[in-house]
């Protein structure tokens, strides 16, 4: 069943509504969990709406959440998100951001206070789109081993970078620290699917390929050993303990415990190109370094050589023309949290 994004996110809207979300942010929030899942990046896409509605209605974000700026300079700014929806918060950073780089050529944007915003990816692109270039990051609680732990220790703690790309929209990288998030083990689990060895120690810190053991306690696993660590260790500091977030285990884990707030820390950059080097097209030069790369001679078996980003662009744009197919996991958790917000989920009316 491919459903329409359109409805889908007014749909998410509705539902954030009914929880005491102002209407505009609850459609932001729709808005960019639909865009996720429009990418093919389901785990950070309406599945999840019922985390986010549990949380709401108990208390641990706050739905009537206005986020403000209590510091800034020419440059930079520090915004607190009033415990409310991270994507809202970080959306009203990236705004910030923009700005100061119009006028100063840079911005930097630290949040603190917040929660779960959706894909980083989102972020860099839209600074990328208007002509940026972009960086997002963020914290997040302690699911992931650090290099030689046996137990969780720090979060997986999301990054992405993008720049523009004149005919190839943008270059947009966005990953997490661990092997895959979090999100992607929950749908194996909710499909019954083994995961590959290398994303996931049990509780007892040996590899397993059952990723019912995540629930359980196990930790992801850092993709590239002490390097993906090494890169946790970064966003930590500048999106976590520059902003004034908490920090490692004192960041709750909100989709475990909806009552209580996450203070989850983001950091936003945005770069001017043309006030770094007035001369240089960037974009021009971006889509020329796209053209060499895919020339290069192909490995056995490939078909031909992606920039980062190019996968989600192709199935957004087709998305856009024949609707969103849904994983069952994502259907199954918009039935839960229509049945916790009191508006049932009905997927025929969703349909392109």
């Amino acid at each position: 069943m491919h459903l329409s994004g359109d409805r889908l996110a007014d749909y998410c809207r509705d539902l954030l509504v009914r929880c005491g979300v102002d209407g505009r942010d609850a459609l932001t929030t729709g808005r960019v969990l639909v865009n996720a899942d429009a990418r093919g990046v389901h785990s950070h896409g309406v599945i999840r709406m019922i985390g986010y509605v549990d949380c709401l209605r108990s208390g641990g974000v706050n739905g009537a959440a206005r986020p403000h700026i209590v510091h800034e300079g020419p440059g930079n700014a520090l915004v607190d998100a009033d415990r409310g929806l991270g994507i809202p918060a970080s959306v009203f950073a990236v705004e910030v951001a923009r700005r100061k780089a119009g006028e100063t050529g840079i911005g930097i944007v630290n949040v603190f206070n917040s929660h779960h915003h959706g894909a980083c990816g989102y972020y860099s692109q839209s600074l990328a789109m208007s002509g940026l270039i972009g960086a997002a990051m963020s914290t997040g609680d302690i699911i992931m081993a650090a290099t030689g732990s046996a137990a969780r220790a720090i979060g997986n703690n999301p990054f992405s970078y993008a720049v523009p790309a004149g005919r190839y929209r943008a270059v947009c990288y966005d990953v997490a620290m661990s092997q895959v998030a979090a999100g992607k083990i929950s749908i194996a689990a909710e499909e019954g699917r083994p995961i590959p060895t290398g994303w996931l120690l049990d509780p007892d810190g040996n590899p397993t390929r059952d990723p019912k053991q995540y629930d359980l306690g196990g930790a992801l696993e850092p993709f590239g050993g002490h390097k993906g660590y090494g890169l946790s260790i970064m966003v930590e500091t500048l999106a976590g303990l520059l902003s004034g977030a908490a920090m490692l285990g004192d960041i709750h884990a909100w989709n475990t415990d909806p009552r209580r707030s996450g203070n989850v820390g983001h950091m936003f950059v945005a770069l001017d190109p043309k006030a770094l080097n007035p001369g240089v097209d960037l974009p021009a030069r971006v889509e020329r370094m796209i053209e060499t790369l895919a020339a290069a001679r192909l490995a056995p078996g490939v078909e031909r050589i992606l920039y980062p980003g190019q996968l989600e662009h192709e199935r957004e744009a087709l998305a856009a023309a024949q609707g969103i197919e849904l994983p069952p996991a994502a259907m199954d958790a918009l039935s839960r949290a229509g049945e916790h917000a009191g508006l049932p989920f009905v997927p025929e009316t969703l349909t392109m």
